[in-house]
């Protein structure tokens, strides 16, 4: 791959996470509380998918292949932050996962909010601002969990978060407080503070900021990838 710089490997990454989370948010659709849920997940599942196409393509003004970036890898070169890697187990579990991938993702796209090349600093701003209307969807949810479920709620952050908070310290520390920031509302919700990184494992790639390859239960939802049914 024709990827030498930080930035390339980050916007692989922010790519790569938003791929992997709009096809759980797609898969998840039909497990909507009302016609509202159906809506907004699909919203979800078509801003994300969008913005990993524009990402993709500011890659291929870099140098790499638009066909190999979306259908010519396997799960094992998929760089999608590993908090989706578990399905999710209940509904505040789906709510907290699709919270800290978004918040995960905007903070560290907002590095790249003020870079040099334009297009690339206008396609990070357009992930954080759509990614403040998804978290904005999933506080509503969690607030109504809260009162009813703070079990599931809790049980779900601390798990999620911490896989979340470990991306995010290993594509770009110095977006670790905008993440903590966007988070602190989950602490007030569980009544408790928000868990720390969870470690590294000894088998990391440091590329790809995940420890494996994509599970094949994720890899078999995951689309972007057949050629045949292109146009």
């Amino acid at each position: 791959m024709n990827m030498a710089s930080g930035d390339t490997h980050t916007v692989l990454r922010l790519a790569d996470t938003k791929l992997v989370l709009g096809n759980v948010c797609a898969t998840s659709v039909f497990n909507g509380r009302s016609l509202g849920d159906f809506a907004t997940l699909l919203a979800i599942t078509g801003t994300s998918l969008g913005a990993t196409r524009a990402l993709y393509r500011w890659l291929e003004s870099q140098g790499e292949s638009y066909a190999r970036l979306e259908r010519g890898r396997g799960p094992e070169a998929i760089a999608s932050m590993d908090v989706m890697d578990a399905p999710p187990e209940s509904w505040a579990d789906l709510m907290i996962t699709v919270f800290v991938t978004e918040a995960a993702t905007s903070a560290v796209a907002g590095r790249l909010a003020n870079h040099a090349d334009r297009l690339l600093a206008n396609q990070a701003s357009m992930v954080s601002r759509d990614s403040a209307f998804h978290m904005a969807y999933c506080i509503g949810w969690l607030k109504v969990i809260a009162e009813h479920e703070m079990e599931s709620l809790r049980a779900a952050m601390e798990m999620r978060l911490p896989l979340a908070l470990r991306w995010v310290e290993q594509s770009d520390m110095s977006a670790r407080e905008a993440f903590l920031e966007a988070c602190a509302p989950l602490a007030g919700l569980a009544s408790q503070p928000l868990p720390g990184a969870a470690p590294r494992p000894q088998q990391w790639d440091a590329q790809l900021a995940r420890p494996q390859a994509l599970p094949e239960g994720l890899w078999n939802i995951v689309r972007f990838k057949d050629a045949e049914l292109l146009a």
